[in-house]
């Protein structure tokens, strides 16, 4: 393969994790809104923001599938297998091609991975606070469903009533 072919792939590839560093900073706000949307207590907005995070984790799974496709065609271009090529990192990849793509290709993978670190860390928050409203619903319900051990007595028909608690769901059906 010539090397323009092989440039035109870094480019191509440039573009393709350029794409990817777009999708991540969209599930990066997302991730946000769904935090506050949590903080609210939002169902609606939540169940808005699910919908939408899992048609983004959709395009990324697209781009991705992309991306490792240019990689196995630039991969062949020096000789490698496929998972060879896969398993070179930017960098190396980097190394391979010209100097003005070698770096935009490094500023675009260090800009990913800010943004996939910032969705991690964000995600941990969205699971603790997801965490403490079961947490709090749980305590909720159980409250409801606690009688408190309060005495018998008679029930509507005259007959004496179970100490024993009810739950609320045995109750009610």
């Amino acid at each position: 393969m010539n090397p323009q072919t092989r440039e035109q792939l870094g480019r191509e590839l440039a573009g393709s994790l350029s794409r990817l560093e777009s999708l991540h900073r969209a599930l990066a706000d997302l991730v946000e809104r769904k935090i506050d949307r949590m903080r609210a207590a939002d169902v609606e907005g939540l169940n808005a923001c699910t919908g939408r995070e899992q048609s983004l984790v959709e395009e990324i799974g697209e781009q991705e599938r992309f991306r490792r496709l240019l990689t196995d065609r630039l991969g062949r271009s020096y000789g490698m297998t496929p998972q060879k090529a896969r398993r070179l990192t930017v960098g190396q990849w980097a190394d391979k091609l010209p100097a003005a793509q070698a770096a935009e290709l490094r500023a675009v993978a260090v800009r990913l991975r800010d943004v996939s670190r910032r969705i991690e860390r964000r995600n941990r928050v969205a699971g603790a606070l997801s965490g403490e409203m079961l947490r709090h619903l749980g305590a909720v319900l159980g409250s409801v469903n606690d009688s408190g051990g309060a005495a018998g007595g008679y029930n509507p028909c005259g007959q004496v009533a179970s100490s024993s608690p009810r739950r609320l769901f045995e109750t009610v059906g």
